[in-house]
């Protein structure tokens, strides 16, 4: 009766209340008519009015079960879960077989910080109702809250062999096991579940959110792909894929969905903030930083669309200093935790050993660790004690590494910021090195709440200043931030003789090859970068370039490539400036060892700008090419400047680009210094700084220990 009234609500709402109400008057002490009413008034959302029909039902038989439960859910909506526990507990011993009220119960219980209690309510409702698999989560919710996991998993695995087929046991399971930090295995878990249950809407979700979360990102956009055709009305799925799509560099994929989605649901933030992510990656930066400011626009006072800002500005060209330190001091003051205010402590031991807290998601090999490794494994042991906050840990090579110089390792990356500043603070740290900036995996909004007495930003999307008043340091040297630029940065700059970064060059690295153009007979230059750092600028001056060496190639390899429409884009960029299709090979992503074996194609390395060359440029150099970079005004904008010349090739930094394409230019015209610099660069760039572990190790511990002095 009460889906029927639902139903028609809408459509014939007068005459169906009408019907009600003259029950209700000719039947004035039954409870029946009331809950009728009581239904109907729900589902057109006159919740106010529903509940007194409730009330007015239990007045005539306190013992009615339905309108105990629905009284109390409506209860619940309007977060008094104390007003709706003891309707719910008297629903439970009236009808103990009723699962919607110990469900509720437990809803209830959740609501009132009573997790262990909640989750003996949310049991007796999941034995009731074994295949509900929403009541299954909610049990693990509240068993995750009640600290009680480790028995719950091994009870689910007990259940799993008594009933192999069910698919809410392994899709619990699998569940709780992510909200534990165990990602492949609850990837594996909700594996088993929609293979049990292909169809479910919940359990594809699930499967697809932690795919996402181990970080298998291909099965991820096919299970968001099964998910969405299972909700196809799931604007948060439609997103959510999207954000697959860029995460597996299907940028133009991303830009399509997501476009579709923002008709529907044109002020979505997260959707505005995926697509510029997208936009930029497709080499419209302009288009990117403009949807970035909407997203800002539509909601100013939001974390997301600032970070998301603040990120894109790096990519604009002409870049603007002074916007991107405006963006990120907005993403900031946005990034609200509710965390207790910070408590300065009291240390009365001069010179003991230092606390050092890395903060990161990428601990393993990613550019993080290829850039900071080398320097954080030759600290002093008896001076810094390191404590990681990561990720779970896992067989990559260099989290290995890692976990080798850890005094201890703290997996915060299913942890809310609140729960992350807790969690820190309790570490008594020192410092806190924070490594993953306003990247979509990185936690610096939780530094705005400070999680310890000095902190420090370094490397980890470090493009340009954070703007946070609680980040005290800024790694850097004398190349990267010289003294006219360093007024845009909110934090004190921790200058390093050298060096910002070490570089660790990887055992896998093939020799250096030959000058190619000794063989070819023509030079052919090259970038490696991404395609977001190829503006219509940079286009247009490395253009030039081929025009002034017409016998030239040029070889970009980007991920982006790997979608033929986008490449097409690129060349119809270049033949716009007069370049044929011909002098352009276009390569995909492959693996790590075959793209430095195919620096052996080029002779020349050119950078883009405002946004530089990071880990990219140690490659090249490392794999003997030589790079002709731009010297620019933001942090980004100057990696490859302080790379270089930590290798003793200043010479190779370009004030300007007309000085950027002369130097190009006249590089390749002289094939036998090439040559020379070519066969020397890899132990040139082995004896210097940039790659000398213990000198930076030094430096870098003596940088801490005077941010340590000067709190």
């Amino acid at each position: 009766m009460s889906a029927l009234l639902d139903a028609n609500a809408n459509a014939n709402a007068d005459p169906i209340l009408a019907r009600l109400t003259a029950a209700v008057a000719a039947r004035p002490d039954a409870a029946g008519p009331q809950v009728l009413l009581g239904e109907f008034l729900r589902g057109v959302g006159a919740h106010a009015a529903a509940e007194a029909a409730y009330e007015a039902a239990l007045a005539r038989d306190p013992r009615r079960v339905d309108a105990l439960i629905s009284l109390a859910v409506l209860l619940l909506r309007r977060l008094q879960p104390a007003a709706a526990q003891p309707l719910l507990l008297r629903a439970c011993g009236i009808a103990p077989e009723a699962w919607e009220a110990w469900d509720a119960l437990g809803v209830a219980l959740m609501r009132q910080g009573e997790a262990a209690s909640a989750s003996a309510a949310f049991f007796r409702a999941h034995t009731l109702a074994p295949g509900d698999v929403d009541i299954a989560l909610r049990l693990m919710q509240a068993t995750l809250a009640s600290g009680a996991e480790e028995a719950e998993l091994a009870r689910l695995e007990m259940d799993a062999r008594a009933r192999p087929l069910d698919a809410v046991l392994p899709a619990a399971r699998g569940w709780l096991l992510g909200r534990l930090g165990r990602h492949d295995a609850a990837a594996d878990a909700l594996e088993v579940a929609t293979t049990l249950e292909p169809d479910h809407p919940r359990i594809a979700v699930a499967f697809a959110e932690a795919l996402i979360n181990a970080g298998r990102f291909e099965p991820a956009v096919a299970a968001l792909q099964q998910a969405m055709a299972l909700n196809p009305d799931d604007a948060v799925l439609r997103n959510n894929l999207g954000a697959a799509y860029n995460r597996t560099h299907r940028y133009r994929e991303a830009h399509a969905l997501l476009e579709a989605q923002l008709a529907r649901t044109p002020d979505a933030i997260d959707v505005l903030c995926n697509l510029a992510n997208a936009l930029i990656c497709l080499g419209r930066q302009d288009e990117g930083v403009a949807t970035a400011r909407r997203a800002a626009a539509v909601a100013p006072a939001h974390h997301l669309p600032w970070r998301t800002l603040a990120a894109a500005l790096a990519y604009a060209d002409p870049v603007d200093p002074e916007a991107m330190t405006g963006a990120a001091m907005r993403a900031a003051l946005t990034a609200a935790s509710g965390a207790a205010p910070w408590v300065a402590r009291g240390h009365t031991q001069p010179g003991r050993r230092l606390r050092v807290g890395l903060l990161s998601p990428t601990l393993r090999t990613h550019p993080v660790g290829w850039l900071t490794l080398a320097g954080l494994e030759a600290l002093d042991p008896a001076a810094f004690d390191l404590v990681c906050l990561g990720q779970p840990h896992s067989d990559d090579p260099m989290q290995r590494r890692f976990r080798a110089i850890a005094s201890e390792w703290h997996v915060v990356d299913t942890l809310s910021d609140a729960a992350l500043i807790e969690r820190a603070r309790g570490l008594d740290l020192d410092i806190l090195l924070e490594l993953g900036g306003y990247g979509d995996q990185g936690r610096l909004a939780a530094c705005a709440a400070r999680m310890a007495p000095v902190q420090v930003k370094w490397v980890g999307l470090q493009n340009h200043s954070t703007g946070m008043a609680a980040m005290d340091w800024f790694i850097s040297d004398r190349w990267e931030t010289p003294p006219e630029l360093a007024a845009s940065y909110t934090e004190r700059l921790l200058l390093l003789p050298d060096g910002y970064a070490c570089y660790s060059p990887p055992a896998h690295a093939p020799a250096v090859a030959s000058l190619p153009a000794t063989a070819r007979g023509h030079v052919t230059f090259g970038c490696f970068n991404n395609l977001a750092k190829v503006t219509p600028r940079v286009i247009a001056t490395w253009a030039d370039i081929l025009r002034q060496v017409p016998d030239a190639r040029l070889v970009l390899k980007f991920h982006q490539f790997n979608d033929a429409v986008t490449a097409g884009a690129l060349r119809a960029a270049f033949l716009a400036h007069g370049i044929a299709a011909g002098r352009l090979d276009l390569r995909g992503g492959s693996r790590h060892r075959d793209l430095l074996a195919q620096y052996g194609d080029i002779d020349i390395a050119l950078d883009p700008f405002p946004y530089t060359g990071g880990l990219t440029t140690c490659e090249a150099l490392w794999m003997g090419v030589p790079v002709v970079t731009l010297a620019g005004v933001t942090f980004a904008g100057r990696h490859s400047t302080s790379h270089l010349s930590n290798v003793g090739l200043s010479d190779w930094v370009a004030a300007d680009t007309g000085a950027y394409v002369a130097m190009a230019v006249a590089r390749a015209r002289d094939l036998t210094d090439l040559a020379g610099l070519r066969a020397g660069l890899r132990g040139r760039m082995a004896a210097s700084p940039l790659c000398d572990g213990p000198r930076f190790g030094r430096a870098l511990g003596e940088a801490l220990q005077r941010a340590w002095a000067a709190r």
